[in-house]
């Protein structure tokens, strides 16, 4: 038996995180995919070099995402992918940040695009979730402001709501 915990930040409050001067964020989308192809592709390629996940996607599913509207951010060192986030509306989503990166430049990150969406898109909240067993993960969205909002039971692949958190 397995559980999922959401997650929820409101964008109300921003951590303080400092950005080390090589860092730059790529945005994809439908349109500059073409243009950055190489750059998906070598994140992708960091991922499988440092997990081993059957579901993770590929090029041709970026494109399929992105047709959908959704949006690909990549963290680069140097213009050396370093990780990547995918958002559809307000939730996010496949978050990584190779174990190459230095202390703070995950929340750097994973903030900056929130916010960029925040901006761009008028979003007031960001959700996503994590599977129970993955305490890193939730220390790392709690840190950074998300707060759980719920956990759902997982059987036969089906989710089933077991309480709510949210006030």
């Amino acid at each position: 038996m397995s559980f999922r915990q959401y997650y929820k930040h409101y964008l109300s409050d921003k951590i303080r995180t400092k950005k080390r001067n090589n860092l730059s964020i790529l945005s994809i989308d439908k349109l500059n995919f073409p243009q950055y192809i190489n750059e998906v592709t070598n994140s992708i390629n960091l991922f499988n070099s440092e997990i081993e996940w059957d579901d993770m996607w590929n090029e041709l599913e970026a494109e399929t995402r992105l047709s959908k509207n959704h949006n690909l951010f990549i963290l680069l060192e140097n213009e050396t992918p370093l990780g990547h986030v995918w958002y559809n509306k307000d939730y996010l989503y496949n978050a990584f940040v190779s174990k190459k990166r230095k202390d703070g430049d995950s929340a750097w990150f994973i903030q900056k695009t929130m916010w960029m969406l925040k901006q761009n898109n008028h979003l007031t909240e960001v959700n996503l979730y994590v599977d129970s067993w993955n305490s890193r993960a939730k220390r790392f969205w709690e840190k950074i402001g998300f707060i759980q909002t719920k956990t759902k039971e997982i059987k036969n692949g089906r989710e089933h709501q077991q309480a709510t958190t949210e006030g």
